[in-house]
């Protein structure tokens, strides 16, 4: 069920809201994160005020195909810094894309 548009024009479906929840709430949990922003929630949002780390991630990229039963996946970007403007993927300190289909495959970047 499509519920309403992202920043970016882009359909939001309630897979994409629950797993942008469901991610927020986990690197919440971490301690580690000062701040994270998504495809679904694309603001700065503080989640530990001593957090090193700023997290940007798509929770489900291609969900609009997730009901035909094709590949979708999450896309991570990991940066040691409490704000990104200005930064470019050369700052990134880590980086991660799973895909979620017949077989699950996950490639970890890592400085």
């Amino acid at each position: 069920m499509v519920t309403s548009k992202n920043a970016f024009g882009k359909q939001q479906s309630d897979i994409d809201l629950e797993a942008d929840k469901i991610i927020f709430k986990h690197l919440k949990a971490s301690g580690v994160i000062h701040a994270a922003a998504s495809e679904e929630s694309p603001q700065m949002n503080v989640l530990n005020e001593d957090g090193t780390y700023f997290v940007t991630f798509d929770p489900i990229d291609g969900s609009s195909v997730i009901d035909c039963n094709f590949s979708v996946g999450s896309i991570y970007g990991i940066w040691k810094t409490k704000d990104i403007e200005g930064k470019t993927g050369r700052d990134l300190v880590g980086a991660a894309v799973a895909v979620y289909g017949t077989r699950t495959t996950i490639c970890i970047y890592n400085t």
